[in-house]
């Protein structure tokens, strides 16, 4: 077992574990709210994770590639060809490269990147966190000729997804990240939330003991928030930046047992988080939630931003990183000073009001 779950399981640190293993030697009061990213996509993956766990971060995703190629990649992980791609905008996300499938595709697990990551950052002594795109929003993202739908390819292709979680779990994955970035869209019809609800019951059956956290797409869940909610997750991520609407919703409905991932910190902006009020947003949420199940995240994947040039991307990630451990520090909590028109000012897109509500 990894020493930063480990950590979780008790008040404060782990039992036998020496307190500097647990990164704590810089941040001493992180105990009991834990760190996370959401990826790091990067061309020298094991470089970005040896970064994080350097900044003390303790949930560290690999396996995350960015988001115009995210898409393609899964495609070639479950033995689609990709030369016949075209350049599609999905309306949340972007321009990305959009796989046309076969009539009556059939899906293999060709290669598992995701094991692969993990097991590299294993041998740094780091256990991580692989990403996947889940199998609904992939299927949506591609395109699918007449006559095939979305729920005809999932009964093919889950199947291999099933066998990609067989593979995470004999090299002793803890945590499955699953991607769903068209429960960003607010037109969903009824029948693709239904294939996602029979997928994650699958996925939750086959993920075994591994906990499955669930990310949703950029702007939060809005509608489909309900709905998510009584998906089979062992943990969510709520981007309260620019999903803050979905706040005072997850605040009154989450179950307090549940891993909860809060997205406070702006990935995709160089403004500085201003850490006295996201402390507020993490001593109200501990009103509700128990700490030994909340994570301090970045709103979005790292670096994966196309507000951010290259030049930006390497002077901000340092800064973004330990933001997100300055959060999750306890040292300061209930020490909010700055009022609200600075919190806004700040370019941060939520404020803390009452404790049933979030307003901009």
């Amino acid at each position: 077992m990894p020493v930063w779950q480990k950590a979780a399981c008790h008040d404060g640190t782990a039992e036998g574990v020496p307190a500097r293993q647990y990164s704590i030697d810089h941040f001493p009061n992180i105990a009991r709210l834990l760190t996370a990213t959401l990826g790091f996509p990067d061309a020298d993956e094991m470089r970005g994770v040896r970064c994080q766990h350097a900044a003390g971060i303790s949930h560290i995703a690999t396996a995350n590639s960015p988001w115009r190629d995210r898409v393609v990649q899964t495609a070639r992980m479950f033995g689609v060809g990709t030369d016949n791609t075209v350049t599609a905008c999905d309306p949340m996300h972007g321009n990305y490269r959009k796989p046309i499938l076969r009539p009556g595709q059939a899906f293999h697990l060709a290669r598992n990147w995701p094991r692969d990551a993990f097991l590299a950052a294993e041998q740094l002594g780091i256990s991580t966190r692989p990403v996947l795109l889940g199998p609904v929003s992939f299927l949506a993202l591609c395109g699918m000729t007449k006559g095939d739908s979305v729920g005809q390819g999932l009964m093919r292709l889950l199947p291999a997804y099933i066998e990609c979680f067989e593979q995470l779990n004999n090299a002793g994955c803890f945590w499955i990240q699953i991607d769903e970035p068209i429960l960003a869209h607010p037109g969903l019809p009824a029948a693709t939330l239904t294939h996602m609800d029979v997928a994650w019951h699958v996925l939750s059956e086959a993920s075994r003991g591994t906990s499955l956290v669930l990310v949703g797409g950029s702007g939060g869940f809005g509608r489909h928030l309900p709905f998510v909610l009584q998906l089979p997750f062992g943990g969510l991520h709520v981007d309260v930046v620019h999903g803050y609407r979905d706040f005072p919703y997850v605040l009154q409905h989450f179950p307090a047992h549940h891993w909860l991932s809060l997205g406070l910190v702006d990935s995709c902006s160089a403004a500085p988080t201003h850490i006295g009020m996201a402390h507020g947003i993490v001593e109200q949420t501990l009103r509700s939630h128990r700490p030994d199940r909340l994570m301090i995240a970045p709103s979005g994947a790292l670096s994966d931003s196309n507000a951010l040039t290259d030049p930006d991307i390497t002077n901000v990630l340092p800064q973004k990183m330990s933001e997100i451990v300055a959060v999750a520090s306890r040292r300061t909590i209930a020490r909010r000073s700055a009022s609200i028109r600075d919190f806004c000012e700040n370019d941060i897109r939520f404020v803390p009001c009452a404790d049933n509500s979030v307003r901009h």
